[in-house]
């Protein structure tokens, strides 16, 4: 296993690999957590409040500045706040738009959002996952490479993220999500973010690594803008490629 020189030009130098997480490792999908928050009467947010623009308490919370207390918090309290500003249709008690309001759970919720229903909300941006692509790791871990997990991510996502991953291994032998990882570096944890240059300066001091011998992968140009100015190697992850077309056997 053996990274594509024909899109790594880089290939024959690259030792270790840093990862991003969400679009590289496992789909996510904005709009299904904006729709699950409509659900509950949390209305009026944009995917991009959350990604990639991470506007307000996403932000906060994506830097470790907000507790998963102070994000619940948070949003029970828009759900007071908004109710003055809703049309009389978003009022609780009516049925959502576009549906026809025949069972209860076709209804604006009257009551404020609960903690787990929050959460839950929350988790719905992030997808199922792919295994082949955690296989794909464990070939490049036996190959020599050293892989890194690198994310904007926040801790209600990656403790539901990495729980459900060891909760669905298929044999009690398989690898743990963090076992798959020299190291992971999460935003939250680390009170910064991508496309920070500093974050990257951090990875590559705590890691001990060569940025001339690093690639990092992620699906958003900014963040491999960043990583680039500082000499590290990247490719921005775009349809119509996946991880796998990054290798080689």
């Amino acid at each position: 296993m053996k990274l594509n020189s024909a899109l790594i030009p880089a290939a024959d130098r690259i030792r270790n690999i840093i990862f991003d997480f969400g679009g590289v490792l496992l789909d996510i999908d904005i709009r299904l957590s904006v729709e699950a928050f409509a659900r509950l009467g949390l209305t009026g947010f944009d995917p991009a409040d959350i990604h990639p623009n991470n506007s307000g308490i996403f932000l906060q919370l994506e830097l470790g500045n907000a507790t998963e207390e102070e994000f619940v918090h948070k949003m029970q309290g828009y759900y007071i706040d908004t109710l003055p500003l809703r049309t009389p249709s978003e009022q609780p008690g009516q049925p959502r738009p576009g549906q026809s309001g025949n069972g209860p759970e076709q209804i604006i919720p009257n009551e404020i959002p609960t903690r787990e229903q929050i959460l839950g909300a929350w988790n719905a941006l992030l997808l199922e996952y792919d295994r082949e692509r955690f296989r794909l790791l464990e070939r490049l871990r036996t190959a020599g490479y050293r892989l890194f997990l690198l994310s904007n991510t926040n801790l209600p996502h990656r403790t539901f993220f990495v729980e459900k991953f060891d909760h669905e291994r298929a044999n009690p032998g398989d690898l743990p999500f963090e076992a798959h990882f020299e190291r992971c570096f999460y935003s939250d944890a680390m009170h910064l973010r991508k496309p920070d240059p500093l974050i990257y300066e951090e990875v590559l001091r705590e890691a001990a690594l060569d940025p001339s011998e690093t690639l990092f992968v992620d699906d958003n140009a900014p963040n491999t803008a960043a990583a680039e100015a500082l000499g590290i190697h990247t490719f921005t992850l775009r349809p119509p490629y996946t991880v796998f077309d990054l290798f080689a056997e």
